[in-house]
């Protein structure tokens, strides 16, 4: 008997009533074509019902979903096995739809209250930093740390934010030790003993209900979540019942019996009996019974099926009362303002039709990218921990090497990698770090300090540091979807005059002399200053765009402008920061973390924990604040108000990922380049990578993702009379810059000077002790060797030969560079070279005196370096003085593309 069925909806009935031996009960019946080993006795699809409330599940499903079916109940109907639900059992709708544990309390209390929390985000306002604050100080006191002590720590750590928002120190302290009084009194009350085994912050993740979350603690195993507001009923409220039996749900999953859950309403004890009357005790525990937790898992059913159908909520799925919501003016308005059918009913004027097609559209390529978020979530149980680390989403295999707790809060995990250990992984970036079983073992949430033979990382509880796995986040999602939303609803007209081409861009009259010897950066520099909405700037590799910012910037500040400087990377950020310091200006705030910005920008950094007072002082007397754009959409900064965004990196982004940015500024500068590195989306359609079915979102007639053309180019082909073309290059010699200039740039890019145009490697080596095929600036080499994976053992020796000669000759190891477009290329490289070695998108924004270009491809060209001809624009024009292509000579010729770039390199 099978313990699960999985597959695809071929047939679903309507639910129906029908006489049992019990009495009437409704049922639904459905096809099933298994998509696990389930048995179908020769047939394609095997028969479900569905009995009882597990029948409603049927209104939500539509063919083409997927269903899991546990603990089914089997029968024999004319020689086949059929299927049903059993006392045990639970029906799961779209099981790769992850959902996290507070969009089904938002479900539960209206589904439109879910769509409207995914649109705007968590606002910066005082309840609900003081509700982070109460949590934090929470997880201190089940560590044993003193009240006063830990109250102190964590409001100085939320020291920026507070000062944003004007608060004092004193008060916040007072108003947070009252909310923690009432966890310390029920600690006190005899409930916290050596055998309540209390964890803190437990991260959870459901392969089979489709859940995830991070509960506040568990206590024996059970869920116990934290609530900072009052509640004087004996019941904890039905929306916070629902939360804890999710993560009772999900610990059931693990074989935990979590039979109980606690709620503890902080506020209680800061009632007088006099003003309130009822339960005033902060804790309330209530029964998880199996009834509760089949609500949980319909609730969810319905909320997968909804985005699976790509459907906006209207709020009539739910019993919820209009008239007592907190969000029922903020739903009018949107749904005024989108033309959305609304439970609440609408207010206000719609916008144009068009931006309501802008919306939809942003809307649906957004969610796709979601389900594509939750493909790599899959992956964390789909596959073994060898695919994983094949893969390169792990690291495995690690060799604790201990753990230390620090700041009295977090802990300190080390550990030893293998030496031939390669990841997606990088230093600043969140992990999951577990003892070996990220799903089912010890795992905790954590970010990378460290990363090379030694990991170390820092986490809110301690773990046997054995693995270490890419962890897919929803913020970036999150965060493209807010800032579509503050545009399309809250955006100026003028604005979005220019977004959506309803009228001209405008500019004042002047012209001034920024930059004496080179006069494209002087006319971008006037171009930006004269702006009255926005300037774009195109910036080919190599010139001096970096530098154009930095005055560009000094020009803004010298009139009176407040300047975001914002770009896609942490390093394309800290190099305009750098130009801009080497120009003499140093009055700058930079966003970051101390893992993201480069250690030489740090002494700029804006400090999150200190006093209030001065740290927002700080950021708003600033009239230079960086951030990249990925940081624009955190709270803080969304509080912010600038006259001009300066964009660098602009054609990597998404639109949404630009707006973000924009959103901050009255006026914007963009500064990038199309013909490079595109946008990065993982979803090619809007469908994402599920495909939705039978109206699903793949059914939107977008074909293609509007995230792919970054904001940058469209503007710039809409308005090429806002743009400057920066043409004179600085960095590559007149025989390497010709295939790119050619190719990609209509021939217009050229040396900035003769010196430039007539570097050679005789600068830097003795290029007499090279081999002859290496002593060109532009060399191609056919090592005849073969593919193997992701890898080409051959090519890697080859290219390790070529290093070799070069330090032979005299180059300098940091002079030179090896591109790869595989990170399994790339580890098969490092282990013969000395030298850098990285993948394209690593290398943008840098440059070499020698690259050297592994294609590995053999047979057919395969891999990203081939997917868009732009990302070998980026190889190409890494180099300065020299560049050496190794490849398939017979694979590279099979593209007219490639056998160009072939002829230029015999020449």
């Amino acid at each position: 008997m099978t313990d699960r069925l999985r597959g695809e909806l071929v047939a679903c009935n309507a639910p129906t009533t029908v006489e049992t031996q019990h009495g009437e009960r409704r049922l639904a019946e459905l096809r099933v074509r298994p998509t696990d080993d389930t048995p179908t006795d020769g047939d394609d699809a095997v028969d479900v019902t569905l009995w009882g409330k597990w029948a409603d599940t049927a209104e939500e499903a539509e063919t083409g979903m997927d269903l899991l079916l546990t603990d089914p109940e089997t029968s024999e109907y004319q020689g086949r096995t059929t299927y049903s639900t059993g006392g045990d059992s639970y029906v799961v709708l779209e099981p790769d739809f992850i959902v996290d544990v507070t969009s089904i309390r938002s479900w539960v209390q209206c589904p439109r209250m879910y769509y409207l929390n995914k649109l705007s985000a968590i606002p910066l306002n005082y309840p609900v930093i003081k509700g982070t604050i109460v949590h934090e100080v929470f997880g201190d006191l089940l560590r044993g740390r003193d009240l006063d002590t830990a109250v102190a720590d964590r409001v100085e750590e939320a020291g920026l934010e507070l000062g944003v928002l004007g608060r004092n120190v004193a008060e916040v302290e007072g108003e947070v030790k009252q909310n923690a009084a009432a966890i310390e009194g029920w600690l006190q009350q005899g409930t916290l003993t050596e055998e309540d085994n209390w964890r803190s912050e437990y991260t959870l993740i459901s392969p089979t209900f489709g859940l995830k979350g991070r509960a506040d603690a568990l206590r024996r195993g059970m869920p116990v979540e934290l609530k900072t507001g009052k509640n004087t009923t004996r019941e904890p409220r039905f929306q916070d019942k629902i939360q804890a039996a999710c993560y009772a749900l999900m610990l059931e999953e693990r074989g935990i019996d979590a039979d109980t859950g606690t709620l503890l309403y902080t506020k209680n004890t800061t009632l007088e009996r006099t003003e309130e009357s009822g339960d005033l005790s902060p804790a309330k525990e209530f029964s998880v019974g199996k009834g509760l937790l089949d609500f949980v898992v319909r609730s969810r059913n319905e909320l997968a099926a909804m985005e699976a159908r790509g459907e906006v909520p209207t709020g009539y799925e739910a019993d919820a009362k209009c008239e007592y919501c907190f969000e029922q003016d903020t739903c009018m308005v949107v749904s005024g303002r989108l033309d959305q059918e609304s439970k609440a009913g609408q207010i206000g004027t719609a916008v144009p039709e068009e931006e309501q097609d802008y919306f939809e559209r942003f809307y649906y390529a957004i969610e796709a990218e979601r389900r594509a978020v939750h493909a790599e979530y899959r992956k964390l149980w789909e596959q073994d921990a060898q695919e994983r680390a094949d893969d390169d989403r792990a690291l495995i295999d690690l060799e604790p090497l201990g753990r230390e707790e620090i700041d009295g809060n977090r802990w300190e995990l080390r550990a030893r990698k293998p030496p031939e250990s390669v990841s997606k992984l990088r230093e600043s970036d969140v992990a999951l770090a577990s003892d070996g079983d990220p799903v089912s073992g010890h795992a905790e949430l954590c970010r990378i300090t460290q990363l090379d033979e030694e990991i170390v990382v820092t986490a809110d509880e301690p773990v046997e540091l054995r693995r270490l796995d890419v962890y897919p986040s929803e913020l970036s999602v999150d965060r493209m979807l807010t800032a579509l939303h503050d545009t399309v609803l809250k955006g100026s007209d003028d604005r979005k005059d220019i977004l959506f081409s309803r009228r001209d861009p405008e500019f004042s009259d002047g012209e001034e002399t920024f930059i004496d010897n080179n006069e494209g950066q002087n006319q971008a520099v006037n171009l930006a200053v004269n702006a009255k909405d926005c300037a774009l700037i195109h910036g080919p590799p190599g010139t001096g765009k970096t530098y154009t910012i930095a005055r560009l910037i000094r020009a803004l500040v010298a009139r009176g402008d407040r300047v975001l400087l914002t770009a896609f990377t942490n390093r394309a950020v800290d190099n305009a920061l750098e130009a801009l310091r080497e120009q003499g200006f140093e009055d700058i705030q930079r966003v970051g973390t101390t893992t993201g910005i480069r250690e030489d920008m740090l002494d700029v950094r804006l400090e999150k924990s200190g006093d209030p007072e001065e740290l927002a002082g700080a950021l708003h007397n600033a009239p230079v604040v960086a951030a990249t754009t990925a940081s624009c959409g955190s709270r803080v900064m969304r509080e912010q108000e600038f006259d001009v965004a300066v964009v660098d990196e602009a054609s990597q982004l998404t639109e949404p990922d630009a707006l973000a940015a924009l959103n901050r500024a009255e006026r914007f500068v963009l500064v990038g380049d199309h013909e490079q590195l595109p946008p990065v989306v993982q979803a090619a359609e809007p469908g994402g990578e599920s495909g939705a079915g039978e109206g699903g979102v793949a059914d939107k007639p977008e074909s293609e993702s509007p995230l792919a053309t970054s904001l940058f180019e469209r503007l710039i082909e809409a308005y090429p009379e806002a743009s400057v073309m920066l043409t004179r290059q600085y960095r590559m010699c007149q025989r390497i810059q010709a295939f790119s200039s050619a190719e990609f740039y209509d021939g217009a890019l050229r040396p900035a000077t003769g010196a430039v145009a007539g570097q050679s490697l005789a600068d830097i080596a003795d290029t007499a002790s090279l081999p002859g095929e290496l002593r060109d600036a532009v060399s191609f080499i056919d090592p005849g060797g073969e593919r193997v994976g992701n890898t080409n053992p051959t090519e890697a020796d080859r290219v390790a030969e070529i290093v070799e000669s070069y330090l032979v000759a005299g180059v300098d190891p940091e002079d030179i560079g090896v591109i790869a477009p595989f990170r399994a290329q790339v580890a098969e490289i490092s282990r013969r070279v000395g030298v850098t070695v990285d993948t394209v998108d690593r290398f943008q924004g840098s440059s070499k005196e020698v690259i050297i270009v592994s294609f590995v491809a053999t047979g057919g060209l395969d891999g990203p370096l081939f997917e868009d001809y732009r990302r070998i624009n980026v190889a190409l024009t890494r180099a300065k003085k020299a560049l050496v292509l190794v490849g398939d000579r017979a694979a590279l010729s099979s593209e007219p593309f490639y056998e160009r770039l072939l002829d230029w390199a015999d020449r």
